[in-house]
Order: C-alpha cells, then sequence, then structure tokens
C-alpha cells in the first residue's frame, strides 16, 4: 500500500501562525544534479518535494502560533511539513538517518516557547509509478492528465483514452523497501509513506495528520 501525506485543519480553519525568520522563497535543494526528473523551476518552487535535502539557511526556526489551541502534530507552514518529535522518532525508526529534520520552535506572541517541531524533507528520490496501469501521461518530467495534453494539441501516446478519468498507480516494486519518498516525476504532490509507516503514523493518532490512500500494483 501507499499513502501520500499531508496534513489538515485542526481548528475548523487553517491556523494562524507566522514564520518569526528564514525566507521560504530562497530555500534551495542542496543536491542540483540533473536527472530525468529535475527542472530548476521546479525545485525553486517546491524544494522539499524533490526528495533531496534542503539547504537549511533560508528554513524557518520560529514560529508563531497565534491559537488558543495546541499545535497539532502535524501541520504545514510556508509550504512545509512541521511534524512533532514522536513523529520524527517513528520515521527515524523505519529509516534511520535517510531523511532530514530541521528544528523549529513555536513561540506565543510574546516569545515564550510552546512545542517544539522539525520541518520533513523525504530524502529518498524514486520514480514509483506504475507505467501499465497509470491512465496519465509523462509529459516533460511531469506526470499530466490526457484531457490536458489533447487541449494542448499534443500528442497522444497510443491505447491512452482522453477521456478516462486521470488516474495514477504506484508501482511496488519500484518502490522497493522504501518507507518514505518523493516522486521525481510528481514534485508538486507527497511526500508518500509505504503501508507499514503510514500505519505505524496512524496507530499514534497524531493530529493534524492526513493520509490519502493511493492505488498500487
Amino acid at each position: 500500500m501507499v499513502y501520500a501525506l499531508g496534513s489538515l485543519p485542526t481548528l475548523g480553519h487553517y491556523s494562524n501562525q507566522e514564520t518569526l525568520d528564514g525566507d521560504v522563497f530562497k530555500i534551495e535543494v542542496a543536491d542540483k544534479t540533473p536527472d530525468a526528473g529535475f527542472d530548476a523551476n521546479t525545485a525553486a518552487t517546491y524544494p522539499a518535494r524533490q526528495g533531496r535535502p534542503i539547504l537549511p539557511e533560508h528554513v524557518f526556526t520560529r514560529v508563531e502560533w497565534q491559537e488558543s489551541a495546541p499545535v497539532p502534530d502535524v501541520e504545514t507552514v510556508r509550504g512545509l511539513l512541521v511534524v512533532s518529535d514522536r513523529f520524527r522518532e517513528i520515521v527515524e525508526k523505519y529509516e534511520p538517518g535517510v531523511h532530514q529534520f530541521l528544528p523549529v520552535e513555536y513561540v506565543d506572541g510574546h516569545g515564550a516557547g510552546l512545542a517544539k517541531g522539525y520541518v520533513f524533507v523525504a530524502c529518498n528520490r524514486i520514480d514509483s509509478v506504475d507505467r501499465a496501469h497509470t491512465t496519465m501521461i509523462l509529459f516533460k518530467g511531469l506526470w499530466v492528465p490526457a484531457r490536458d495534453l489533447d487541449r494542448r494539441k499534443q500528442e497522444i501516446p497510443p491505447g491512452i483514452d482522453v477521456n478516462a478519468e486521470p488516474k495514477l498507480v504506484f508501482n511496488n516494486a519500484q518502490i522497493g523497501g522504501r518507507h518514505a519518498w518523493s516522486d521525481m516525476f510528481l514534485p508538486l504532490y507527497g511526500p508518500y509513506l509505504s503501508g507499514a509507516l503510514a500505519m505505524a503514523l496512524e496507530a499514534e493518532r497524531f493530529t493534524g495528520i492526513a493520509l490519502g490512500k493511493q492505488e498500487s500494483v
């Protein structure tokens, strides 16, 4: 099984928060080595979804939490996933030393500490999508719905139904034994988790966590 990891609001609305340092628009991946899916513009826009470590220089380290409710275990801050220490411990149990966890402190309006967390970057970069069962088209390094390419007058490969519902199917053999990864051709989505890791996280009943089951073969 494969699951997409994300966050959900715990307060009935997206939380009010403010980063007190860093600049997310300047964050860069540490390794810019080209590969079949690497695009410099996409990497600059979504540096934490490349399956490669990011340079910590411009990553925020302090966040002002502007809510009365507790900070959730999984939270999106300026497009980056921030997770609790227990979340980090579980991921490290499954893949020790593989992924990046950059410390973040939550403070109140007076600067007093409320909680500690980590910016989480999955650092396995793989091609995990199954070619035989996926109904989307790999176009210029991105999986794109066939109907979108058809509207743009692009050539559609034989056997593809442009009217079919776009479907991504992951390949368990390509994933191998990995437990957290970013797909090199899906930089706008993820990270993705193995069923084992997702179930271990779900068992903790973490607040704010969103786990979306994905089809795989």
